[in-house]
């Protein structure tokens, strides 16, 4: 009898951590600025701007396209932003911006994803400047025929961060909202 016991409980071990490991396998994709957007909003003494960047990295990991299961990664390149003018672009790179000589990078690392109202919502971390803070983003994802998209949305305080220092500090001057949204194609990686 016990040893009846014994092989029942190493084949329910065996078997148990095997539909684990098969649980937890994902699937893991990758977009950057050749295949998708990733675009900011925001305003200056009333009147809207808005730029983009053309150099970033997202790597998702997830089980069976599903978006509760992803782990996501996004890099952005802060020297790659631009809003198109060389002035305006000049004052993102600068000191009192982005400062991309001393923070060349910013980062987001999810921490869980839960559904939400037909849609996802990413918690997260965001580092900018040295500085990390938790940041929501909103995620859909859709596939259509061959290809994966994931798009989305965030609202990012600037001041959270430091971003708008001396003259870009004040609130009424330059809105501490910034709309980011996002629309990548996503294809399957190592």
């Amino acid at each position: 009898m016990a040893k009846k016991r014994s092989l029942i409980l190493i084949v329910l071990c065996f078997g148990f951590g095997v539909s684990i490991s098969a649980a937890a396998e994902k699937t893991c994709f990758a977009a950057d600025g050749d295949s998708g957007e990733l675009n900011f909003r925001g305003e200056v003494e009333g009147t809207a701007f808005s730029g983009f960047f053309e150099d970033f990295s997202v790597r998702v990991c997830m089980e069976d396209e599903r978006l509760e299961t992803a782990e996501i990664e996004v890099t952005v390149k802060m020297a790659a932003a631009t809003v198109g003018n060389r002035q305006g672009d000049e004052a993102l790179r600068g000191r009192d911006m982005f400062a991309v000589d001393r923070f060349p990078e910013a980062s987001w690392r999810s921490t869980d994803v839960e559904a939400a109202n037909g849609a996802y919502r990413a918690n997260g971390q965001l580092s900018i400047r040295d500085i990390s803070a938790e940041q929501p983003v909103n995620l859909r994802l859709e596939r259509d025929g061959e290809q994966l998209w994931l798009s989305g949305d965030a609202e990012i305080m600037r001041l959270d961060f430091n971003v708008g220092l001396g003259e870009f500090e004040d609130p009424d001057f330059v809105r501490n909202r910034i709309d980011l949204r996002f629309e990548l194609q996503l294809t399957p990686s190592d």
